[in-house]
């Protein structure tokens, strides 16, 4: 089942007709879209600070919860804010192309921590 940013976001636009119970102001759903995903990042600190210190975790709420969850607010954010997210992603990977070669090019990544 794989299918295109858009067409992913033409079903999360049908969900949010029966299920978008908060603001649909453009703050009011730009901060509730803030908070779910802050809540996501910390979720997702939880499981690497539980790996960090060798505690058990399941690893499955990173798969059916957090990515999930992280790419269904960042399609309504896109939205709200009228930006082409397929086209700004993959000027963004351009961006961090130049980025990371200079970075291998002054071997900077060699004391990055291994998890």
């Amino acid at each position: 089942m794989n299918k295109s940013l858009s067409e992913i976001d033409a079903i999360l636009i049908d969900f949010e007709k029966d299920y978008w119970v908060a603001s649909t102001t453009r703050k009011g759903k730009t901060r509730h879209i803030l908070l779910h995903m802050t809540k996501m990042l910390g979720k997702l600190g939880t499981v690497v600070e539980k790996w960090e210190h060798g505690l058990e975790i399941d690893e499955k709420v990173i798969a059916e919860e957090i990515v999930p969850d992280l790419l269904m607010y960042a399609l309504m954010l896109a939205r709200e804010e009228n930006i082409d997210l397929e086209k700004v992603f993959i000027e963004r990977l351009e961006v961090n192309k130049k980025k990371v070669g200079s970075w291998k090019e002054g071997d900077l990544l060699k004391d990055l921590p291994q998890l």
